[in-house]
C-alpha cells in the first residue's frame, strides 16, 4: 500500500466502501447505507480513536458481510491489520445463511468476548450505530419496527443484552455507555 499522505488510508477506505454500498439502503429505509460506516468512524473518533487502521476498518467493516467485496481485495489495498480488523468485525461469512438466526447471533455474542480490544471498539461503534437507527425507527413507527427483522422483539432484546454484556470491557467509553442507554430505551420502556 502506497501511503503518500497520512489520510490516504481513510480516503481509500471511503472510496471502496462507497462503491461497495453504492446501491444499498439501510434496512427498510431510504437512507444510503454509506451513512452507517461513516457514523462508525465518527463514533470511534469521538471515543478517542486516532489510529487510521482502526478507523479504516470501521469504514470497511460491512464490505465483506453486506457487500460483494472479497477478503483478497482488502489484502491487496490495505495492511494485514486492516483486513484482520474487518474480519473480526464481520459475522462469520461462510455458511451464515444456513444456520438459524439465534445460532448465528449466539456465535457472534460469544465471539465478541474473545476479540482483541481494537476489534471490540469497532464492534461497539457498529452496534451503537445500529441501535441508534432502531431507536429512531421505533420512535416513528413503534412495534412495526420488529417486522423489519428476521427475529422479533424478544429475540432482539436477548441479542442486544448479549452484545452489551460481551462488550463490557469497554464500559469506560462513552460509546459503550450510550449503547447501554439506547438498548434500555428500545427494550425496557416503562409503560405509560
Amino acid at each position: 500500500m502506497k501511503n503518500t499522505h497520512k489520510d490516504q488510508l481513510l480516503v481509500e477506505a471511503i472510496e471502496i466502501a462507497a462503491k461497495v454500498h453504492e446501491h444499498q439502503k439501510r434496512k427498510s429505509t431510504d437512507l444510503p447505507y454509506i451513512v452507517h460506516p461513516f457514523e462508525i468512524a465518527m463514533i470511534l473518533q469521538r471515543n478517542g480513536v486516532e489510529d487510521l487502521e482502526i478507523l479504516a476498518a470501521g469504514i470497511l467493516h460491512d464490505t465483506l458481510e453486506d457487500g460483494n467485496l472479497q477478503g483478497s481485495n482488502l489484502e491487496n489495498k490495505f495492511t494485514p491489520r486492516v483486513k484482520e480488523l474487518v474480519l473480526f468485525a464481520s459475522e462469520e461469512i461462510e455458511g451464515r445463511d444456513d444456520r438459524p438466526w439465534k445460532e448465528r447471533k449466539t456465535h457472534t455474542i460469544e465471539g465478541i468476548k474473545t476479540l482483541p480490544f481494537d476489534a471490540k471498539m469497532i464492534v461497539c461503534a457498529d452496534k451503537l450505530s445500529n441501535a441508534r437507527s432502531m431507536l429512531r425507527a421505533y420512535e416513528k413507527i413503534g412495534d412495526q419496527l420488529w417486522e423489519r427483522f428476521n427475529a422479533g422483539v424478544e429475540d432482539q432484546k436477548w441479542y442486544y443484552d448479549g452484545l452489551v454484556e460481551s462488550l463490557k470491557d469497554l464500559q469506560s467509553y462513552e460509546m459503550y455507555q450510550e449503547l447501554q442507554e439506547v438498548v434500555q430505551q428500545i427494550f425496557y420502556r416503562k409503560e405509560k
